[in-house]
């Protein structure tokens, strides 16, 4: 059965290596596709040329390094040449944040300028950065005020659900690939795209049966390009609603005497809820949930929709940070000169990301307070050092978190790395000024931690 394509075998080129752009361009790669990906800073995409991640994530440094050698990905040495080397253009450019909470979608409106005006062949142009509903028809808009005579374009939207830290598992595992299309040949071309993703085909051997049959599957969502757009926002949205939720819960059941984990237990296997980002804690942060719950807010404000909910949610999850000053003060009274040891400076595991970190807001809380900070964190330090919060004078930095504990008033675990419940806290209690422990992440056994004789205290729970 011959279905209409827009590519057969397309090169795929990437505008943007960062967080998102990086590993979606190396997993293409690694399913076989030629990809070549450009960023505007020169000097991160001359470090990505020559074999250096520029940010950390688990298994990046060696599939980067794979796919160079294999020559299925390279690194343009500018724009212009990806969009000419291209046929299908992803754009994985950032939209951060407006301060009135909307996206600044400059970069976007850049990438499509720029994609037009280099641009001597017919293009797909696919926005897979996170953007409001609409974005995909200004790019359309855009793509034509600039185009050059004879060249068309097609805009399609495929947002990214890669979280950071599992980033290349996301990607090949994906539980759902969103495509949000205006023609069917736009659609068969990212069908294409992703098959032997799914089925481990050759991008050579695919057929046009293989593709036309692939619309049944069940890990495609095929929509217009607003619904995509939408679905991204809303998932995100939707995320940071369960955290703040459970976040209030665990507010009830220290209250009330009762354990959220266990709440969240209980929650959780029923198959309507599940279990994830079920989890009481400092609340959420990183790149995209803080920036996209306040986007997407401003989207329905801006539709005329009553968002309260939505900002309320956002105001829950930043009263975290606050909920935690106030447990350690109730525990050590004054904090002025106080030797506070925080571990995990990163807005979760498996990233050295503390963009919107509640780690970050923590520790500026307590610079605040005039203590003394003793800080660890696996794999953000030396992005920690590069903020303004650095050159506070009462910092130092330690690469082992025992080390980090000699003499100090309390820990706070700030980020549930994992080699943190592995620690031999027998030895660090005894070299503490005072055996204080406050699980911010409920990372720790609390009944363990009293057998040990600490003053224990997590979040949510009894004891």
């Amino acid at each position: 059965m011959e279905e209409k394509i827009m590519f057969d075998n397309p090169n795929i080129g990437i505008l943007g290596l960062g967080h998102v752009g990086l590993p979606t361009a190396l997993g293409l790669a690694d399913i076989g596709w030629n990809v070549i990906g450009a960023d505007d800073l020169k000097s991160k995409a001359q470090d990505i040329a020559n074999g250096d991640a520029p940010f950390y994530e688990p298994g990046l440094s060696e599939m980067l390094i794979k796919n160079i050698n294999s020559g299925r990905f390279s690194v343009a040495s500018s724009v212009e040449e990806a969009i000419d080397a291209s046929d299908v253009i992803f754009v994985c450019v950032g939209t951060p944040q407006n301060d009135d909470g909307s996206a600044d979608l400059s970069q976007i409106e850049n990438a499509g300028r720029t994609i037009a005006q280099n641009s001597n062949t017919n293009k797909l142009v696919v926005e897979k950065s996170t953007t409001p509903v609409s974005t995909s028809l200004r790019i359309k808009d855009t793509l034509r005020r600039y185009a050059k005579e004879n060249v068309e374009f097609e805009v399609a939207v495929n947002p990214e659900f890669l979280r950071e830290g599992t980033g290349l598992y996301d990607f090949f595992n994906p539980d759902r690939i969103v495509l949000g299309v205006e023609s069917e040949a736009a659609k068969n071309t990212l069908l294409q795209i992703y098959l032997p993703l799914l089925d481990q085909t050759n991008p050579s051997d695919i057929s046009d049966k293989e593709i036309y049959e692939a619309k049944s599957n069940d890990k495609f969502v095929i929509t217009d390009v607003n619904t995509a757009e939408l679905i991204k926002h809303a998932s995100n949205s939707f995320l940071a609603t369960k955290i703040s939720f459970i976040n209030l819960v665990a507010d009830i059941c220290e209250k009330s005497g009762s354990d959220v984990s266990k709440v969240a237990k209980g929650m959780g296997l029923d198959p309507r809820i599940g279990s994830s980002f079920l989890q009481a804690g400092l609340g959420f942060g990183g790149y995209c949930l803080p920036k996209d719950i306040k986007a997407f807010t401003k989207i329905g404000e801006d539709l005329g929709v009553d968002m309260s909910f939505f900002r309320e949610v956002d105001n829950v999850n930043i009263r975290r940070v606050d909920q935690i000053i106030d447990k350690l003060k109730g525990k050590l009274w004054v904090l002025r000169d106080k030797t506070i040891a925080v571990w995990g400076i990163a807005f979760k595991p498996g990233t050295d990301d503390i963009r919107e970190s509640p780690a970050m807001a923590l520790i500026e809380k307590l610079i605040e307070e005039e203590v003394k900070l003793n800080l660890h964190d696996p794999k953000a330090m030396e992005e920690f050092k590069r903020t303004s919060l650095s050159e506070y004078s009462n910092i130092e930095y330690f690469t082992d978190p025992i080390d980090s504990s000699n003499n100090v008033d309390a820990i706070i675990i700030a980020t549930d790395w994992p080699e943190f419940k592995s620690v031999d806290y027998k030895n660090i209690k005894d070299a503490m000024q005072y055996p204080f422990v406050l699980d911010a992440r409920n990372l720790l056994n609390p009944v363990e931690m009293l057998d040990m004789g600490f003053d224990y205290i997590g979040v949510g729970r009894y004891s």
